[in-house]
């Protein structure tokens, strides 16, 4: 069960970042200009590249979304005595 716990929010966290990629690409670059050195390069490049954060965002939205319809195609059967808080 943790498992599937952690592969759905991992799939809500892909889905929410590739949708912030692609509304607004250049300012999350921005946001991670920080590190060392290579990884402000990197970023600042992404930051010129908004097409390429863009893609990236749309490759998020999509993995994300396959990875949450793959968590609900069999869900797992409910025990008659597992009696847990939200189940």
């Amino acid at each position: 069960m943790r498992a599937r716990r952690a592969k759905d929010l991992i799939a809500a966290w892909m889905i929410g970042n590739g949708i912030l990629l692609l509304i607004a690409p250049r300012q999350r670059a921005m946001l991670w200009v920080l590190g060392p050195e290579w990884l402000r390069n990197l970023a600042l490049w992404y930051a010129k590249h908004p097409v390429v954060m863009r893609l990236r965002g749309a490759a998020g939205v999509g993995i994300g979304l396959w990875v949450a319809l793959r968590q609900y195609e069999d869900p797992e059967p409910v025990e008659k005595g597992d009696r847990r808080w939200f189940a």
